[in-house]
């Protein structure tokens, strides 16, 4: 009888055993946020001559935090037209054009790595290409063929040596091992230059006709978006292995469209406050658009997973506002922002 009775108690031991071997397996850990920056978004409030700013929205748009560089690095600032944000691993540049200078932080925590204070003339944009950072310069404003790409050593975070691009330099984006800048700036302008940066040359030139104005890669192609102050608008698909325009789309009725986005299979993009929405296969675009925000002025613009954020500049003297939308439009939050809001950075 007590033989039976243990082997019993031992069966049902081995059970619950089991049973919570299976449930701690089954177990997913939590994701630990790498810093309070992590999993959202950051706002670049470009500011005036002197002082910009960056904010940041949780990805659930329920945690809002303003002048976070400032909180976390009193006293020190960023600079003045605080342009644009780019990426290497852990670390964030911020691009402030009105100061010449690039500040790297920890894009999760946002403490502060490093300055690059030399080597630029009006930065722009850039990209992380095999080991190297390589950031657009405008130069002199009534000079259209003097910018260039700065080429940033990102283990000494000094510039190295630059780019001549012979044509405006400004959005530029990276793909199959090359660099496409988009020869367009306020209307002047119309081309792509491809650049391989294993040799520092430029590949290529591709004609898009009228200012291209931003670009995104998908699928092997690079989305051009082409517009000025008084043409129909053009949406321009580059083939990454030739280099060679492969079609247009002319948007009659739309001018100075800007701000493409690609999300998922669709293309975003916007005319004045209005934004516009396509299949990435289209051989098409409606001029009717998606909806039209109410932003007074709309000056930044960012979408991603199925979010669209749009950046209110107002008068470009009082303080922004930031509108958040679902892809059909509806509204989900709006909030107050620094001065001049123009981009979005998506930190996860």
């Amino acid at each position: 009888m007590k033989f039976t009775q243990l082997f019993v108690m031992a069966f049902i031991s081995s059970l619950l055993l089991v049973s919570c071997s299976d449930d701690t397996d089954g177990i997913v850990a939590p994701e630990v946020p790498l810093g309070a920056y992590d999993n959202g978004v950051l706002i670049v409030n470009e500011g005036n001559g002197s002082a910009g700013t960056i904010s940041f929205v949780s990805n659930d748009l329920m945690q809002i935090g303003q002048d976070i560089f400032g909180a976390v690095n009193p006293g020190v600032g960023i600079g003045g037209y605080v342009q644009s944000v780019f990426f290497d691993g852990d670390r964030a540049f911020i691009i402030s054009n009105g100061s010449n200078k690039i500040t790297v932080v920890n894009r999760y925590t946002f403490e502060i790595i490093g300055k690059i204070e030399t080597g630029f003339n009006i930065p722009r944009y850039g990209v992380v290409e095999n080991g190297k950072a390589y950031v657009t310069n405008l130069a002199s404003f009534s000079n259209l063929t003097d910018d260039f790409l700065a080429v940033i050593n990102l283990n000494t975070l000094q510039v190295e040596s630059t780019i001549a691009v012979n044509a405006i330099a400004e959005r530029i984006e990276k793909a199959n091992g090359k660099l496409f800048v988009a020869n367009g700036s306020y209307g002047d302008g119309n081309t792509v230059t491809v650049i391989n940066p294993a040799t520092a040359s430029v590949e290529s030139t591709i004609d898009v006709g009228i200012s291209p104005n931003s670009l995104k890669e998908e699928n092997g192609f690079m989305y051009v978006l082409c517009g000025n102050y008084s043409d129909d608008s053009k949406l321009v698909k580059i083939n990454l292995a030739t280099n060679q325009k492969v079609s247009e789309i002319t948007m009659t009725g739309l001018v100075s469209a800007q701000n493409l986005n690609i999300d998922g299979n669709k293309l975003y993009f916007t005319v004045n406050s209005a934004v516009f929405s396509a299949d990435i296969t289209a051989t098409t675009i409606s001029s009717t658009p998606l909806f039209t925000s109410t932003a007074t002025t709309l000056y930044g613009f960012g979408v991603e997973d199925g979010k669209i954020f749009v950046g209110d500049a107002k008068d470009y003297a009082s303080d922004g506002e930031v509108f958040i939308y679902n892809n059909s439009g509806v509204l989900q939050k709006q909030f107050n922002v620094g001065l001049n809001p123009n981009g979005f950075y998506f930190n996860d």
